[in-house]
This record gives C-alpha cells, sequence and structure tokens, in this order.
C-alpha cells in the first residue's frame, strides 16, 4: 500500500509539472511531458485502478459511469484518452487500458484546453455579430379608441429583415377622448413608452427611432385640439432617450395607412418575395380591409397598366425588402365603426328613434367632442330598415372620378384583378365576428362569407339591448346598444360598399402566425418596414 501511495504520489508530481508548463513556470517542458508519460506507462492497470479510488474518493462520491470518466480527465488535464484507460482496466482488458495510457498526450491536452477557449471566444464573438445585426423600431399608434405601442425586433436576413418579436402595450381611451386636455392625452403614452424602455436595452435605444402616427380619431377633431394634443406629445417623447425629431409625431394620412397595412399582412404571409409575384409573374400578394373605429382601409397591389389608368391619389408606391410595389390604396374617413355609428345616428334624429339601436335603450353617443341622441324606436330594432340607413350612411350614390368604377363616398373603387381576388379583414371586423360566433377567441384567424354578417345582424336585431349582453360573447355594455347597428354596417360594407370586387367570402385575421409565432395584423409594422 505505502508502494503504491508513493507510485500515485510520483504520477501526481509529474502531472503538476506537465501543467505548471502550460502556465509558464515550473521545469522543462519537454522534460516534464516525458516523466509524465513514462509515469503512466509504467503504472500497472491495479495502480491505475487505485488511483482511480484514489481520486474519487477524494472528490466525495463516485457518481455514474460518465461522472467518472469526466473525473479521470480532469485528473489527467481534460484529456479523454486518461479516463478512457481507467474504463478499459475496469472492463478487465489490460492491455487495452495500457495502451490508452500509453496515448496519453499532454501537448493535445495543452492544444485542447487552448481549443476550448477559443470556441468560448467564438461563440461570444458569434453573439455579439448576432446582436450587432438587431435592429429596433417603435411606433406608437394613436387611433381613435385607444393608443398602442408596437415595440418590433429585426434582423437582417440577406436583402431583408426577419423580424423577431413585438412587445406590445395599449391603452384605452385614445388620445382623441381628452380633446379638452392635450396634456392628460399626452401622458396617456407614459405606460406604453414603459414598455419601449423594458424592450429596447439601453445600449440601442440612442439609434432606435420612436414615431407616433395618429391616426383617423384625430383627423376628425375641430379647431386646434389635434395640433394641441400633439404638441405635448412631442414634449412628452422627447423626454426618452430614443431618436426622435419633430417629423416623428404626426396625423397619418389615411392612404398611408391603409398601404402600410397591407405591406403588414403580405410581409407576414410571405407573399413580398419576388416583388409579390409568383414563379408565373402573377400577383400572390392578397388584398387588406382594415376597419377602424374613425375609418376603413382597402388596399391591393394593381399591375402598370392599373397604375397608368388610376386618378391621381390611388396609388401609392411602397419599398420593403428590397423591391417596390404598386398599391392601390383608399382611407374612406368617417366611415370606421365608431364614426359609422355616428353617422347612422345623425339620420336617425330627424326621424325620431333608430332603427339600429336595441329596444329599451334611451341614451346617447358621444363621438369626435359631439353628442348624438341614440334611442330605440317603440318597436325596436330591425335589420332591413337599419340596412336603408346604413348603406345610405356610405354614400353609394356619390359621383367619382371614374363613372361607373365607384365604390362609395365618391372613391374610385380600383380595377378588380388578381390583387384584390383574395383577401383577408381586420380590426372590428374581427371583433364582432368573435362576438356573434362567426370566429371564436381563441382562434388568430378563420374564414367567413359576406353572409354570415347578414344572418348574425338579422339575429341581433331582434333582441332586446338587455339580451345583448346575456346572449353574446364579450359585449362590453358600452357597446351592446349598437349591435345591431354594428352587424348591418359591416354587411352594407361588404355587400355594396366593396360590393365591385364581389367578395362572398374572405379571411378574418386578428394575428397571423410568423415563424411559430402569432404576430398582430397591424399597419404599424409595415410603417416600420418602410422606414427602415
Amino acid at each position: 500500500a505505502f508502494a503504491t501511495r508513493r507510485t500515485i504520489d510520483r504520477i501526481h508530481r509529474n502531472y503538476r509539472d506537465a501543467m505548471a508548463t502550460r502556465r509558464g513556470t515550473g521545469r522543462d517542458a519537454r522534460a516534464s511531458r516525458g516523466r509524465a508519460s513514462l509515469a503512466l506507462v509504467a503504472v500497472p492497470v491495479t495502480v491505475l485502478l487505485a488511483l482511480s479510488a484514489f481520486g474519487e474518493n477524494a472528490n466525495g462520491s463516485t457518481g455514474g459511469r460518465g461522472g467518472r470518466q469526466g473525473r479521470g480527465a480532469r485528473r489527467f488535464g481534460g484529456d479523454a484518452g486518461a479516463a478512457s484507460a481507467l474504463a478499459m482496466a475496469r472492463n478487465g482488458d489490460e492491455g487495452l487500458g495500457r495502451a490508452r495510457a500509453r496515448a496519453v498526450d499532454y501537448d493535445k491536452v495543452l492544444r485542447e484546453r487552448k481549443g476550448s477557449t477559443t470556441t468560448t471566444t467564438t461563440t461570444t464573438t458569434r453573439e455579439d455579430a448576432a446582436e450587432a445585426t438587431r435592429r429596433y423600431a417603435v411606433v406608437l399608434d394613436a387611433g381613435s379608441t385607444g393608443s398602442r405601442a408596437h415595440v418590433f425586433a429585426f434582423e437582417r436576413a440577406g436583402r431583408g429583415l426577419k423580424l423577431l418579436d413585438d412587445h406590445f402595450e395599449a391603452v384605452k381611451p385614445g388620445l382623441s377622448a381628452r380633446a379638452s386636455d392635450p396634456k392628460a392625452a399626452a401622458e396617456s403614452l407614459r405606460t406604453l413608452m414603459t414598455t419601449a424602455m423594458n424592450a429596447v436595452p439601453a445600449a440601442d435605444r440612442a439609434e432606435t427611432s420612436v414615431e407616433l402616427r395618429a391616426t383617423a380619431g384625430l383627423r376628425l377633431l375641430p379647431g386646434d385640439a389635434s395640433s394641441d394634443i400633439l404638441a405635448e406629445c412631442k414634449k412628452l417623447l422627447k423626454e426618452y432617450p430614443f431618436k426622435f425629431d419633430d417629423e416623428s409625431v404626426s396625423i397619418m394620412d389615411g392612404a398611408d395607412e391603409g398601404a402600410y397595412q397591407w405591406l403588414t399582412m403580405n410581409y407576414l404571409l410571405g407573399n413580398l418575395a419576388n416583388g409579390g409575384a409568383d414563379h408565373d409573374g402573377d400577383v400572390q400578394t392578397v388584398a387588406a380591409v382594415d376597419l377602424g373605429g374613425g375609418s376603413v382601409q382597402l388596399a391591393y397591389q394593381v399591375p402598370p397598366e392599373s397604375v397608368a389608368n388610376a386618378p391621381d391619389g390611388y396609388i401609392t408606391k411602397l419599398k420593403a425588402l428590397g423591391h417596390s410595389f404598386d398599391v392601390y390604396t383608399r382611407s374612406h374617413l368617417g366611415h370606421g365603426l365608431m364614426a359609422a355609428r355616428a353617422a347612422v345616428l345623425a339620420q336617425a334624429e330627424e326621424r325620431g328613434g333608430s332603427p339600429c339601436v336595441h329596444a329599451g335603450y334611451d341614451g346617447v353617443y358621444e363621438y369626435a367632442g359631439k353628442t348624438y341622441k341614440a334611442s330605440a324606436r317603440d318597436s325596436g330594432s330591425d335589420h332591413a330598415s337599419c340596412y336603408d340607413v346604413a348603406v345610405a350612411a356610405l354614400g353609394v350614390d356619390k359621383e367619382c372620378e371614374r363613372p361607373k368604377q365607384c365604390s362609395f363616398d365618391g372613391a374610385w373603387g380600383g380595377e378588380p384583378g388578381a390583387g384584390s381576388k383574395r383577401v383577408y379583414m381586420s380590426s372590428y371586423l374581427w371583433d364582432r365576428a368573435v362576438n356573434v360566433g362567426i370566429v371564436t377567441d381563441d382562434e388568430i384567424d378563420g374564414r367567413a362569407a359576406v353572409n354570415d354578417f347578414k344572418a348574425a345582424a338579422e339575429k341581433a336585431c331582434g333582441v332586446s339591448v338587455a339580451e345583448v349582453t346575456t346572449k353574446y360573447h364579450g359585449v362590453e355594455p358600452k357597446d351592446a346598444p349598437f349591435l345591431c347597428m354594428d352587424l348591418t354596417f359591416a354587411y352594407a360594407l361588404l355587400n355594396v360598399g366593396f360590393g365591385r370586387h364581389g367578395w362572398r367570402d374572405f379571411t378574418l385575421v386578428k394575428q397571423i402566425e410568423y415563424q411559430g409565432k402569432p404576430v398582430e395584423a397591424a399597419w404599424p409594422l409595415g410603417a416600420a418596414l418602410n422606414s427602415m
């Protein structure tokens, strides 16, 4: 036992000398490596076993087979050959055990250790490089019913950008609801900016743009109310460490809103490659309809001949992912769902109660700083009568720049083609479809038909206001008096307003799955893409 212990001590000393050479101290490297190797060759298999047991006892516990080999490798400078020699000896193969012991190469040990450091450095460098290709964009959507923050994280991918994440936060009501107190309106954005600060790394904030784009709600405010609110928003956003100037806050043009919505949809669906064309050169992009609170937008890609035939102001040129796109886009201001309520009720004020308001309700409706009488008829709501009022509110009889090619409210309806054949619809069309069971709120998309809205409206208009919240899913009390009106207007919009395109069915979307993650299908992503 004493001789065995002396042998073990000698091996440990020789090993330590070899390791000291790596650190630049101790004896001559060649001599140390020679003694260490000779010592290993001279040790019988029984001593190797004793050495293994000594090392295991010194470390406290034996562990499993992989753990024992791992400790053996560490004792012999990390080389797997030493541990393998011990393993062979344990298995009774003395010859192979000796061969493996002779194969221990301390030069290799040093190289492997140096290589492991290089690997770690390389991994870190790759992570740093990935971070260096990452870009962020903060877009604040100041809508008519609420404000929303989108903090997008992108990674450069070839000629394009790969979306990594979308940090989202929303607050209600919208800026326009505080028209009389501009400072309070701006302060409502604090929660959204906290989300942006948490989502963007501190080192990237100075190079990350923040932009606030107000939509229909602010466009409709009277006098200087909208400019006063935007001035206070500029003051607030300048307090944050993001890239910002006075142009970063504005009321967004409705055509841009529709175009960005279209860009979002088709980016998430993967339709933008090859400029939106398939292998045969045919347009593969989809049309987008976004029914907001103050306006509704339609956008779809058009071929060059349609660009030449279009009246001024209807075609928007977009650039994204290395391609350019000609997009028909029209924003119908005053025809979003909340604005449409005001237009429908304004007609009813001239005739008494509204056929679109549920029985049992007698109140008011406020929109864009104005108050409207909202009372049901004695007979309650009626879909057929409400439909007539909704069609009149659309202004389908107004002339446009191209006779017989009009949609509604005096707008040119475009030239239906491959780009408008398939259509995706979102926002309030999705919400009301969820309320009446056309789609469910545990889905992110679903197919629907125009007549689904007609059937839902006919059924809903037959109930009282008290029954709305009990019979229909997720209808808020403030919306309950107007469910019949909302569904009827949606049907009129699809059946008559956009009737030129002949849509019978379509896809409703709340979010679109992108690389395994659901992403909200809203215009802010398109705005971020177009600016990068």
